[in-house]
């Protein structure tokens, strides 16, 4: 019986919104402020935007390591929460840190690379610097190793054990979207 009521609090925190009780994260990043100015990108689909410049910066450019280093290399799963703990986004990664997925170079403003995550619309960079000037911040990117959801969440959504890594990632990306109904995955 403990068990159920185990597993009726995890049902609960992912209704919610927020990561289940026990889900295991790492820390990539915190975003605090957002700083005066803009700056562009020179890849052509994203150089219509002005990028806001989430802060602090990736100082090691595409180098800078994770706050917390989950002692594996990707794919990851990552997760942007605000400050409630509510999850706003949910992401895949194939790079070997989670980091290199969010920082590109950048042209203008005060630094060479920039936390650039979005798509040809905007995205969550923009999304972020809109809560952190909203008040909803400090947002939060957190990440998990494919390899340590696997165990947990692949009957629960359907992924075989001979999935490739590509389909894994998809599903359990996709599964987690469908159960945690972040904000900006819409």
């Amino acid at each position: 019986m403990e068990k159920k009521s185990n597993m009726d609090k995890i049902n609960s925190s992912i209704r919610s919104g927020q990561l289940p009780q026990g889900f295991k994260t790492f820390l990539a990043w915190s975003f605090n402020e957002v700083l005066p100015g803009t700056f562009k990108r020179s890849k052509k689909e994203f150089a219509h935007l002005d990028y806001p410049i989430l802060a602090p910066l990736p100082k090691l450019k595409t180098k800078t390591q994770p706050l917390e280093d989950c002692g594996c290399s990707g794919p990851f799963i990552y997760f942007v929460l605000d400050r409630t703990q509510r999850v706003c986004y949910i992401g895949k990664s194939k790079e070997a840190n989670v980091i290199k997925r969010w920082v590109r170079p950048g042209l203008g403003g005060p630094a060479s690379h920039y936390w650039t995550h979005s798509i040809t619309s905007g995205g969550s960079v923009f999304n972020i610097a809109k809560g952190l000037q909203a008040g909803d911040g400090p947002f939060s990117l957190r990440y998990s190793p494919l390899t340590e959801l696997l165990p947990k969440y692949r009957s629960q959504f359907g992924i075989s054990n001979g999935a490739s890594t590509d389909i894994a990632l998809r599903c359990m990306e996709a599964g987690l979207v469908t159960e945690l109904s972040p904000l900006w995955n819409r």
